[in-house]
């Protein structure tokens, strides 16, 4: 379970990761010096996360041959990372990627009598579908999470169970927070910016707990293995 990824900002610049590389989806109705903006202050804090992604092309917003190549340049130049597309081959957001990158609805707040606040917030329940966590720190949830649950944290998310909901780690911008599960199988998983989907195929079974984090601008889920 490698390389599997979608990016995400405040919906100005998104990333959308595929097995061929990045692809950097812009909002239509932005100009060109907005979205440099947006890549600037996404980028340049955690470069280190994001050099040597490979970025196969711009989608989404209809760009000119010189927006083309100026973005491209910015892309190569100041972030270290490698674009292969062309202009020729530009293509625009469908109404299916739209839509997967809009919020999720109103969801019910998980009542705080089942959390316990400290440094973490730790939850000793199974986070049913439709509920909602959001702290300020790391969350532990000791117990699984159900799909069309969703968890947000500040800092790093630990799940003792199965995570087959959704998850967002490092919420204002943290690209070093993690989310780990005994077993990863989520509707969506965020850290940062950085969305991915659960695969498309089925994935061997692991019996480690598994770490999902960031690595070249990409979400990678692996086993966790503490001694290695």
């Amino acid at each position: 379970m490698t390389g599997k990824g979608y990016i995400m900002n405040d919906n100005a610049v998104v990333f959308k990761g595929t097995k061929e590389g990045l692809y950097i989806i812009l909002k239509e109705e932005l100009d060109v010096s907005v979205i440099k903006n947006h890549l600037d202050k996404k980028i340049r804090p955690s470069k280190r996360f994001f050099e040597g992604a490979k970025i196969v092309n711009f989608k989404g917003k209809r760009l000119s041959r010189e927006e083309f190549d100026e973005l491209k340049g910015i892309i190569e130049q100041d972030y270290g990372m490698t674009f292969t597309g062309s202009y020729n081959e530009l293509s625009f957001a469908s109404k299916h990627d739209r839509e997967e990158h809009s919020d999720t609805g109103i969801l019910e707040q998980l009542p705080y009598e089942h959390v316990q606040k400290g440094e973490a917030l730790v939850v000793r329940a199974t986070v049913r579908s439709g509920q909602l966590i959001d702290y300020k720190g790391n969350i532990v949830i000791i117990g699984d999470v159900n799909p069309g649950a969703h968890i947000k944290a500040a800092g790093s998310i630990i799940v003792m169970g199965s995570m087959r909901g959704i998850a967002h780690a490092g919420v204002n911008g943290d690209y070093s927070a993690f989310i780990v599960a005994f077993k990863i199988q989520p509707m969506q998983l965020r850290i940062g910016d950085i969305i991915t989907r659960a695969p498309d195929s089925i994935s061997p079974k692991i019996s480690n707990p598994e770490i999902a984090l960031v690595k070249q601008g990409m979400i990678v889920v692996e086993p966790y293995l503490p001694n290695k």
